[in-house]
């Protein structure tokens, strides 16, 4: 984007990060409490997007600020367990686990589908990347939401909320750093 984006009222915060209303009605700031965080997310935004994952992140404003597309979040959330040869998805709803049934009926069966298919290719994606650099084992939280034209989306994942090779995110940065 050419022009800057104002960021405006805090209007979320969760696990190292917090979203802002800009003046832009469509879009938010996600900003990570660090930069070493930003840094893992935005190398885990640039892997999905090479992996042809549309995602709610736009574009990188600082070290540790995306600008977001804004969305309505989805009741249900996917955490998914990767590991040679094998993704397993858990679905959550306001934190609790239940049956994919269960989700399908909260989401729609269309939606659910996309949002499963999202989920697995995340987490394949992923966990091919990483297993080059020696990690076999990750785990992914996951959250969607729906744009004003109706789109499906993942929003960004954070990787304060994630199993990736190691605790400290200058390594998660490495592990996810180059191709």
């Amino acid at each position: 984007m050419t022009d800057p984006v104002l960021k405006g009222e805090r209007l979320w915060a969760g696990e190292g990060v917090a979203v802002y209303a800009t003046d832009r009605a469509d879009r938010l700031i996600l900003e990570f409490a660090d930069e070493t965080a930003g840094e893992a997310a935005f190398r885990i935004q640039e892997l999905l997007r090479r992996h042809a994952l549309a995602t709610s992140f736009e574009e990188r404003l600082t070290g540790r600020c995306f600008l977001i597309q804004k969305v309505t979040p989805l009741t249900v959330e996917v955490a998914a367990e990767a590991a040679p040869g094998e993704v397993n998805l858990t679905f959550l709803e306001g934190g609790r686990e239940i049956s994919r049934a269960e989700a399908e009926a909260s989401l729609t069966p269309q939606r659910m589908d996309r949002v499963e298919d999202a989920a697995l290719h995340a987490a394949r994606s992923l966990r091919a990347h990483l297993s080059l650099r020696g990690v076999q084992r990750l785990a992914l939280r996951m959250r969607f939401g729906l744009t004003d034209e109706g789109a499906c989306l993942m929003q960004v994942i954070n990787p304060l909320e994630c199993r990736l090779g190691s605790d400290d995110m200058n390594e998660v940065a490495a592990l996810l750093g180059g191709d």
